[in-house]
């Protein structure tokens, strides 16, 4: 099972894009307070989060097949914390959460944003993807609604 993470050019994302719906929908099955619902508005908030900072889109690839992505923003300005890197999006297929695929995910986009501070929100509720998020390093700052703001200190 071999697992790639990589970022792909806009001709790839317009490809594999009905994928990435595939991917999202599966991934917040169970989470909809958190998530947008119908295809129209995943498809407009892929090419958003893809058109904002396409060198800060990977997906995960698994024997070849798109399984997960993380999309962030360099050089975000964040109201409470300043320009910050933001993790906009991060969401695998359920049959992926425990595999090493989400690590790599998240490795990556850290890596990419080269030990700066990065912020990132997460569903009040949704535990598994905070403690993760934990395990990483974030902290929670601040909680707005249902959701809660993390951070990750500059290493």
């Amino acid at each position: 099972m071999g697992i790639e993470i990589r970022p792909i050019d806009e001709d790839e994302f317009k490809k594999i894009r009905s994928i990435l719906i595939d991917i999202y929908l599966d991934g917040y099955m169970g989470l909809s307070k958190y998530a947008y619902t119908r295809i129209r508005d995943i498809k407009r908030y892929l090419k958003w989060l893809y058109k904002t900072d396409p060198s800060s889109f990977f997906v995960g690839f698994v024997s070849e097949e798109p399984q997960g992505f993380v999309a962030g923003q360099k050089n975000y300005f964040d109201k409470n914390f300043g320009e910050i890197n933001e993790i906009h999006e991060f969401v695998v297929r359920k049959t992926k959460k425990h595999t090493p695929l989400t690590h790599m995910l998240m490795n990556k986009i850290l890596e990419h944003f080269k030990g700066k501070k990065v912020g990132l929100w997460v569903g009040e509720h949704n535990d598994r993807a905070y403690n993760f998020y934990k395990k990483f390093g974030f902290k929670e700052k601040l909680k707005e609604g249902i959701w809660i703001r993390m951070l990750r200190e500059e290493n």
